[in-house]
């Protein structure tokens, strides 16, 4: 209740305030998305310098890096308009069932 309370005070605030409020507000919960998203990287056991330094060397020069970047966005568009790649399988084994 005390919620709806906050959202009915803010609502009878000028129009200059709310959008100030929203503001603060999103920028808050981006703040904390990004520290938790660069908390995933110490996670992974590796220190921050290693992990720069091989993603620096995975890179290459700017432009194959630029043109896989928008090769990788364009294999993931097509894999969610037509759907995720198939799984043919070429042997299939039928064994008896237990009745």
């Amino acid at each position: 209740m005390a919620l709806q309370t906050t959202l009915e005070n803010l609502r009878a605030k000028p129009e200059h305030i709310r959008k100030r409020v929203a503001f603060w507000t999103s920028f808050g919960i981006t703040a904390i998305i990004f520290a938790f998203w660069l908390a995933s990287f110490s996670i992974t056991g590796s220190t921050a310098n290693t992990a720069v330094a091989t993603a620096v060397a995975k890179a290459g020069n700017p432009g194959s890096s630029l043109i896989a970047g928008v090769g990788n966005f364009f294999v993931d568009i097509k894999e969610m308009i037509f759907g995720a790649r198939k799984i043919k399988y070429s042997e299939v084994e039928v064994r008896a069932g237990d009745r």
